[in-house]
């Protein structure tokens, strides 16, 4: 839908990202990119995933690995709340979000038991557009 990844970014992506990641984060992005979406049954019904070759950036910056370690960020709501993947070991992938103020594994609020659960609701929809600058 927009901002698709290159295969280089798939690959250094692959070379770094955490080796418990669900594919289905991977294959979505190759798919659909960095999508923006309407929708109302997730959280405060925007979800805007954040570029792959962003993901492991962004995520560190937001401060996941000292605050909320176990859990990826992978996108935002654009009002203070982040989208996250549990990855702690014998997870089960699941997809959630998180008040990027207070950025504690307690606040960690499950959206859908899987990464791929979570991919066919985003996928329901309605991509957001923005006119280009």
């Amino acid at each position: 839908m927009c901002d698709t990844p290159t295969s280089d970014d798939i690959e250094r992506f692959r070379d770094t990202c955490p080796a418990n990641l669900p594919p289905e984060f991977i294959k979505f992005h190759k798919r659909h990119g960095a999508v923006k979406m309407d929708i109302e049954s997730i959280g405060s019904g925007l979800v805007w995933l954040w570029p792959l070759r962003d993901v492991l950036q962004f995520s560190r910056e937001y401060g996941f690995d000292e605050f909320a370690p176990g859990l990826l960020g992978i996108g935002s709501d654009g009002c203070g709340e982040l989208y996250a993947i549990d990855i702690r070991d014998g997870s089960s992938d699941a997809v959630g979000d998180i008040p990027a103020t207070s950025l504690q594994l307690e606040d960690f609020r499950q959206l859908s038991s899987s990464y791929a659960e979570f991919a066919d609701t985003l996928l329901d929809g309605t991509p957001i557009v923005e006119p280009d600058a």
